[in-house]
């Protein structure tokens, strides 16, 4: 893949919250103690920044690192993310990698839980309260996940983001599989 496709998401987030933040790409770079060009050139879709320069940047636009690389889910989107095509956020050669998939902000609650399947089992759900964004990671296994209508087969790396406040359903494939779910919930008085 492309460095430049790579850096496509955050060309256009950084644009974003800096206007968002009424903020120039000089006083940006000023603030985050980088050069204008710099700015102008990841904007651009340009570049290869460092971590140290995105830190910089999302500490400056009083953001996550992972909101310059990801936007939000729609009300009736489905999202997958392959592992393969998350963006690498931190790397050092072959030691490790750090590939983002996925950042949110939340003023609710959140629960992280695992889910185990036996061989060919199946959960329905007649969903969640209104408003609980999912998040179903593939750990291990072949696993069915998503609402009714928009089942999508995960791999191990491979996830899924929908509203959960619809029936959905995981159904693990022939040697099980496990999952990392992530439910969001929205604030209520």
């Amino acid at each position: 893949m492309e460095q430049r496709q790579l850096l496509s998401p955050l060309a256009n987030n950084l644009r974003m919250w800096r206007e968002r933040r009424g903020m120039s790409a000089s006083a940006l770079a000023r603030e985050a103690g980088l050069a204008k060009s710099t700015v102008s050139e990841l904007e651009r879709g340009n570049g290869n920044p460092s971590l140290d320069t995105l830190w910089a940047l999302a500490k400056t636009l009083h953001v996550s690192l992972g909101a310059l690389f990801m936007g939000p889910v729609g009300r009736s989107e489905v999202e997958l993310k392959r592992l393969i095509d998350a963006p690498v956020i931190a790397h050092d050669g072959d030691k490790f990698v750090a590939q983002l998939m996925a950042s949110w902000r939340n003023s609710g609650e959140v629960e992280v839980s695992i889910v185990s399947l036996a061989p060919n089992a199946k959960r329905s759900s007649r969903g969640n309260s209104l408003g609980v964004v999912e998040r179903a990671v593939c750990l291990s296994g072949l696993v069915e996940v998503g609402p009714d209508e928009s089942m999508t087969l995960l791999e191990p790396g491979d996830m899924i983001t929908f509203h959960a406040d619809q029936p959905h359903i995981y159904r693990a494939r022939a040697d099980g599989g496990r999952l990392l779910v992530v439910q969001q919930y929205p604030f209520v008085n």
